[in-house]
């Protein structure tokens, strides 16, 4: 059995966390409020990196990224999956994280992300795809 993910319990449960979304990376789901959510695919990268949503203005997050979205998760989602979130120190983002655990089993991670997806919630869409 595989050890459990890092993750820093000085971030509390209820921590809100924010997270870039490219142009082109949502999609329609009526099971969803707001009928539109990210895809999947946004939450599949090798160093899955968030910020803290307090410690972050959005014009900070999306400074060279105006075109970007914002999701919004808690850390108490994200340990619901059985993964973690540790602070990863990067000067140009204050409250910057990383989420630990979501690679590993394909299948069951698969389902995990598209649950993540399902379950966060658009502070800003990204601008539609050009022609």
């Amino acid at each position: 059995m595989a050890p459990p993910p890092e993750d820093d319990k000085g971030i509390p449960n209820e921590t809100k966390l924010w997270r870039r979304i490219p142009p082109g990376s949502v999609v329609d789901d009526d099971s969803v409020p707001s009928g539109r959510r990210p895809s999947s695919a946004n939450f599949n990268w090798p160093e899955l990196s968030a910020v803290i949503a307090s410690e972050c203005p959005i014009e900070t997050l999306l400074k060279d990224h105006e075109t970007y979205g914002v999701a919004c998760f808690t850390v108490a989602e994200i340990r619901a999956f059985g993964w973690g979130v540790i602070r990863v120190p990067d000067p140009e983002l204050p409250g910057h994280v990383h989420i630990t655990g979501h690679r590993g089993k394909k299948n069951q991670n698969s389902k995990k992300r598209g649950d993540i997806a399902k379950s966060c919630r658009m502070i800003r869409d990204p601008a539609p795809l050009g022609p």
